[in-house]
Formats: structure tokens, C-alpha cells, sequence
């Protein structure tokens, strides 16, 4: 009994290997990690820390110079561009060390951000690429792991060695933070925020490298090539202090991490030092609902890690749906309501920032521009190509004709066309920002604005159901026309209506049927709103009509073809 009692507690109390709890993430750290890695990035990690230490030290008085100097980190009167003059005390300078560690936190938290979240993503979209390539990706796919764990695996193992190189930093990033007297646990807050942002990345990359859009190899370059870009800018965008004014563009730019410093540097005592160099206060007052996340740190920072947590939770259902189907649909049709309702909520929240008529008609014109975009990706996301339209045209021919079945198939299906999901994610949109229109200050400019977004969701129909009929097409390039088409509808009509001079005040019809309609209901007749709108539900009849009679001869002749074949 004893001995039995003893191997029962081996067996319930065994620790796990490594190798049984995540395969993956074993197979990349031992391709990756070895003696001679591990001391190179040794070797770089001390170069960088000792790089940036003497880079700031060079810019402290010199010593062997007389006087007069003038140093950012001097005490004495201001001399010009945050510069100061230099005394010293019995031979000993006086500098502000204060500020002098709060640099080297900023530059070396900056350098660190730049480096996991480009060269990170870079790594994960080229294993990946090259994954596919050589078929491996395939014979992973075959393996008893979950596709979570695989993607954690790839996500975790891949950039290891950046994992190491920017941990082994740390304690300069804490230690410079500490003697720049901003509080340990807002660093450590901070910190949080970036691995949130880096998943939210990774996500991002990993979704990207599984979609087959061609030209593989330039897909690690090209998603690089943007983050490197949007960061740059966006982290100029921080250091010189631009003034945002309240904007929705405020929701773009805190997918930069960077974003939440100023959380951080307002705690310190040398925050008034930063004019000219960052400039804290010209960033703005956060806000939500025309609600101040500012007011206190740990509510700002909580925002902003909710907001990496939320985008990250979508990229990662899609690339578990593509993972293991990746001919299916990014994203679900049921995920696909919540995402709008998330998406527009929180655009909203960024576009009602304060009261002004001037900046709130602005907002609501990049409001209509942002839903725009996410509809394009909406369309690409869930519209379904030839082969499965047809498969689903096929059973749907085998099946009664159950109008509830029917509709219960347009709006979940994961075969069925998008156009009905796509009508109901634009009613989910336009309710939301229709309630949103009552904080209008200027109620004569209401049914103004709700024209504009009605003819806005019109137009984006139009799109949905012209990619969903193109998609149709025989050649295997028939989402490359898709895109060129509705990227041509886009922007030659604005073009070409300015061009011919087709202004709003004389021809407001002609911009109905852009992707702007707005610019011309301020100065249309009712007629003119109801003729519109009609003659955007016309061509959207028109071209639904022709994919459904398409759907309908496809189905036959496919259920024909099956029958022939089995007598």
C-alpha cells in the first residue's frame, strides 16, 4: 500500500517537461539560444549601455574649459534652447542630476521600444514566411498542439534573443528611472505597457504572415517598413510637443508606447525643465467622452493598456481561425458585430472630446474617414472567394428553401456572402454614432450630419457588394481586381468631379456616389438627399441581383455535375 501511495503522489506531483508544455517554444529556444549568441548579445547590450551613458556624460561642463559654459544640465540662468549657465562650487559643478538620468531614461526606454517592436516583428514574420516556404509550417499544423500554443511558441521563442538583450538593460532603464525620481511603480506600469504593445504587434504580425496576399518574401519588409515609419513619426510627434488638439488621430498614436511617458514625466520634479524638448503639456489632456484621462496616472495608463489588450484579442482570433483553415475568413461574422460595436464606441469616445462646433465637425469628418477604413477591412476580412461561394451555392441548392435557414445562413454562415453582414455591421455603426450626433452644440447641423453619415454607410455598401461580385470572377487574381476596383471607385470620382467642377452647390448628386458624399448634404434639397439614396439602393439591387443569379446558376450546375458523376 505504501508503495502505491508513493507512486501515486510521483504521478499527480510530476513536474512537467518543458518539451510537453510547450513544444514549440522548446524547438525555437534551442535553435536559437547557444554560448555564442547569448555572449554576443552580451557583448551588444554592454556596448549600447556604455554608449548612452558617455553620450549624455559628453554633454555635461567640461572641466578642463573655462568658464563661461552653458550645459542643458547646468543650474544657472537660462542662456538659450534650455540651456544654462555653468558655476561651479569649491571646483565641483553644480548640475541638475535629476534631469540628467531623466534623459538617459527617455533615450534608453525609446531605443529599447524601437528595438522590440521593429526588429520583433521583423523576426516573427520572416520565421514564418520561411516556415511556409519550405512546408514545414504545414507539418506543424498536423502536430496535437493547439494552434495557441504553437503561436505562443513562435511568438515567445522567435525574438528570444531580443528578449535578452533589452531585459539585460533593464536595470540601467530602472536605475535612471529611480534617480530621475519617477515613481518605481509607474516605470514598472509603463513597462507593462509596452509587452502589452508588443503583443499587440506580434499579433498583428503573425496574422499577416498567415494571410496569402503574394510576394511572401517582401511581406517581412513591407509590415516593417511601416512600423518603423509610423513610429518614427509618431515619436517625433512626441519629442518636439505638437499640439494635437484633441483630435481622433490621439487614438492612433497611442499604439506607440511612447505615448504613455508623459504619464511618467509629469510626477517628476523636473518636468518644467522639458520645454523646448518635450513639452508635456502641449501633448494635451487625454480625453474620452470629453472626460479627462489625464488627471491621474494610473487611469491614463490603465486606458492605454486596455486599449493594446482589446486590439490584441481581435489579431489573435483571426490568426487562430487562419491557422489551421487558412482559407477561410479572418474573422467570424459574429465577431465581426462586437468588433464594429467595440471599433466605433471607442472612436466615438475620441471624437466627442469637447464641445467646440468647429473641432467636433472635424472629428465627425475623421470619424466617417476611420469607418471607412475599418469597412474596407471588414469587406477583405469576411468575404469569402469563388471556390467557397460556390461550395456553399451548392449546398444551399441540396437544402429546402427555409427562408429562416437562409437568413440564418446570411448572417453567420462562415460560406455565405458578406453583403448581409456587412449591412448589419454598418446598422450596428450608424446607431451608435446616430446617439452620438445629439452632442452636436449646434442643433440646425444635426440632420446635416445624419444625412452625411446615412449616405456614408450607402456608399460603403455599394463597395461591400461589388468586392463580394468580383470575388466571383474565374481568374485566380480576382482579389487583386477586387481591390483595384474599389480603390478606383475611391479616389478617381473626387478627382475627377473637381477636376470637371462639379461642386457641391451645383451638382451635389455626382458626389452621392463618392466616397465623401458628405461634403455636398449641407447644400442639397431634401429631393435631392432622397434621390440620392435612392440611386445608391438601386445600384446596390443591381449588382446584389447579378451574384445572386450567378449564386443560383453556379449551384445548379455544380449539384448537376455531382449528380452526373454518381449515376
Amino acid at each position: 500500500m505504501a508503495n502505491n501511495l508513493q507512486l501515486f503522489n510521483r504521478r499527480t506531483f510530476k513536474l512537467q517537461n518543458p518539451l510537453e508544455v510547450n513544444p514549440q517554444l522548446f524547438r525555437e529556444i534551442k535553435g536559437k539560444v547557444s554560448g555564442r549568441n547569448i555572449f554576443i548579445i552580451a557583448l551588444i547590450s554592454i556596448l549600447i549601455q556604455l554608449f548612452t551613458v558617455a553620450l549624455y556624460l559628453g554633454k555635461l561642463p567640461d572641466i578642463a574649459q573655462p568658464n563661461p559654459q552653458y550645459s542643458r544640465y547646468c543650474t544657472g540662468a537660462e542662456y538659450n534652447y534650455s540651456r544654462f549657465s555653468c558655476h561651479s562650487n569649491l571646483g565641483i559643478w553644480q548640475i541638475n542630476w535629476n534631469l540628467f538620468w531623466h534623459d538617459i531614461f527617455i533615450f534608453f526606454t525609446i531605443i529599447s521600444v524601437f528595438i522590440l517592436l521593429i526588429i520583433g516583428t521583423y523576426m516573427i514574420i520572416a520565421d514564418l514566411v520561411q516556415e511556409e516556404k519550405t512546408g514545414t509550417l504545414n507539418f506543424i499544423r498536423l502536430s496535437p498542439q493547439s494552434a495557441t500554443n504553437i503561436l505562443l511558441g513562435k511568438i515567445l521563442g522567435v525574438p528570444i534573443l531580443i528578449y535578452f538583450l533589452v531585459a539585460s538593460t533593464f536595470p540601467l532603464h530602472l536605475i535612471s528611472g529611480l534617480k530621475a525620481n519617477i515613481p518605481w511603480h509607474l516605470i514598472l506600469f509603463f513597462d507593462l505597457i509596452v509587452i502589452a504593445s508588443c503583443a499587440f504587434f506580434y499579433s498583428f504580425a503573425t496574422l499577416f504572415s498567415l494571410i496569402k496576399i503574394g510576394k511572401e518574401e517582401l511581406k517581412s519588409w513591407i509590415i516593417t517598413f511601416i512600423i518603423a515609419l509610423s513610429m518614427w513619426i509618431t515619436s517625433t510627434i512626441f519629442l518636439v510637443g505638437y499640439n494635437l488638439n484633441n483630435s481622433l488621430t490621439e487614438w492612433l498614436l497611442l499604439l506607440n508606447p511612447v505615448f504613455a511617458l508623459p504619464y511618467l514625466l509629469d510626477h517628476t520634479s523636473v518636468a518644467q525643465n522639458l520645454v523646448d524638448y518635450i513639452d508635456i503639456k502641449s501633448l494635451g489632456v487625454l480625453l474620452f467622452y470629453n472626460q479627462a484621462l489625464w488627471l491621474k496616472a494610473s487611469t491614463g495608463m490603465s486606458f492605454i493598456l486596455l486599449h493594446f489588450c482589446l486590439w490584441t484579442y481581435w489579431f489573435w482570433q483571426g490568426t487562430i481561425r487562419l491557422f489551421h483553415n487558412p482559407t477561410s475568413t479572418i474573422f467570424s461574422k459574429k465577431q465581426s458585430y462586437w468588433m464594429t460595436g467595440w471599433f466605433v464606441v471607442i472612436a466615438l469616445g475620441f471624437t466627442l472630446q469637447n464641445n467646440r462646433y468647429d473641432n467636433l465637425f472635424e472629428n465627425f469628418i475623421l470619424l466617417k474617414f476611420f469607418l471607412l477604413v475599418m469597412f474596407l477591412g471588414l469587406i477583405a476580412a469576411l468575404s469569402p472567394h469563388r471556390q467557397t461561394l460556390y461550395d456553399w451555392a451548392r449546398y444551399r441548392h441540396q437544402l429546402s428553401k427555409d427562408g429562416k435557414r437562409l437568413g440564418k445562413e446570411l448572417v453567420f454562415g462562415e460560406k455565405s456572402p458578406s453583403t448581409v453582414a456587412i449591412a448589419i455591421n454598418i446598422l450596428i455603426a450608424a446607431i451608435i454614432i446616430a446617439m452620438g450626433l445629439i452632442f452636436f452644440p449646434d442643433k440646425e447641423e444635426i440632420a446635416t450630419a445624419f444625412w452625411g453619415l446615412i449616405l456614408t454607410m450607402g456608399i460603403i455598401l455599394i463597395y461591400a457588394v461589388i468586392a463580394q461580385w468580383m470575388l466571383l470572377m474565374k481568374t485566380n487574381t480576382r482579389a487583386i481586381w477586387a481591390s483595384m476596383t474599389i480603390s478606383f471607385l475611391i479616389i478617381v470620382p473626387p478627382i475627377l468631379f473637381t477636376v470637371t467642377e462639379a461642386f457641391p452647390d451645383n451638382a451635389p448628386l455626382v458626389w452621392f456616389f463618392s466616397f465623401i458624399p458628405a461634403v455636398a448634404t449641407e447644400n442639397a434639397s431634401i429631393s435631392a438627399l432622397v434621390v440620392g439614396l435612392l440611386g445608391q439602393w438601386l445600384a446596390i439591387s443591381l449588382v446584389s441581383f447579378q451574384m445572386i443569379k450567378k449564386l443560383r446558376q453556379a449551384g445548379r450546375s455544380q449539384t448537376k455535375r455531382l449528380l452526373d458523376h454518381k449515376i
